[in-house]
Parts: C-alpha cells; sequence; structure tokens
C-alpha cells in the first residue's frame, strides 16, 4: 500500500524547502501512533536518520565532517528505498532519489548525481501517466533539480 506517501501527503509544509541552490526535500515523515506495520516504521526511521544527518551536513563547513554526515546520509537513504520494496510509496522514492542526487551533487559525483535525477524523470513522468500528476505540486522543488541535472557540480 502507498501509506508512507499518504504520511506525506498530509504533514504541515510550513517550513522553506529551498536552502542554496539545491532543493532538498527536508521534512521528516510522521507516522501516526496506530502505526504497527514494522517495515514501514523502519523505512521510515531510516528515511529521517537520513535526512537528520544531511540537514547537519549543511550547517557544517565543508571539509570531512560534512563529508562523513553526507556519505552517511546516502548510506542510509539507499537502505530506506531498498526497504520499501512494495514500489507503492512513489513520492517516497522521490524525496529519497532528489535528496540522495543533492548529496552527490555537493560531493562533486556529477554523474551519480545525473544517474538519481534521470530516474525522478523516469518517475515522474510514470507517475504523471498513471494520473498522479495532483500530487507532484507538493514536490514541484524535484522539478528544479531534474531540470537543472547538467550543470556543473
Amino acid at each position: 500500500n502507498d501509506f508512507i506517501d499518504q504520511c506525506i501527503l498530509h504533514q504541515d509544509k510550513s517550513s522553506s524547502d529551498q536552502i542554496m541552490d539545491e532543493f532538498i526535500y527536508e521534512h521528516g515523515i510522521v507516522l501516526p501512533m496506530n502505526t504497527i506495520d514494522a517495515t514501514v516504521i523502519t523505512v521510515v526511521l531510516l528515511f529521517n536518520c537520513a535526512l537528520s544527518h544531511q540537514l547537519a551536513a549543511r550547517h557544517c563547513n565543508y571539509g570531512t565532517p560534512t563529508k562523513v554526515l553526507l556519505e552517511t546520509a546516502e548510506s542510509l537513504y539507499q537502505i530506506a528505498y531498498n526497504g520499501e520494496d512494495q514500489g507503492l510509496n512513489t513520492i517516497f522514492k522521490f524525496a529519497i532519489l532528489n535528496n540522495v542526487g543533492v548529496i552527490h551533487k555537493t560531493l562533486g559525483r556529477g554523474e551519480a548525481a545525473k544517474t538519481c535525477f534521470g530516474r525522478m524523470m523516469t518517475l515522474m513522468m510514470f507517475y504523471i501517466d498513471t494520473g498522479n500528476s495532483e500530487h507532484l505540486q507538493l514536490v514541484q522543488g524535484f522539478w528544479n533539480n531534474v531540470l537543472g541535472n547538467g550543470r556543473e557540480t
């Protein structure tokens, strides 16, 4: 089911998503108190932990601490992405691909960033083709990264 996406869609989005040049999906996912599915809880905790590392890296001066935080965030995002194996939480996958793409770009891995943003483009086209485009306004910052993926890193 698309339970994680539903949690994302029903959150308050009052804070700013646009920091620096790159859009980072910066909202932690809040699950309802009655959530009992261990897989859902695990991937959401991994996502929120990865996001915490990525946001902490923004506040470090560039160098080893930033790199370590970003690499840890990348690893946690990858585990969360692979753990959500049902494939029904498309917005969740958008958020992970976007944030990992930004990490790659920040670390100077231009080709890896292009790969992430290319996957996002494919996912967006599929999402639109299946009639779910009304939710893309929620994640319009992703478009900026997808369209700007050819810029120098």
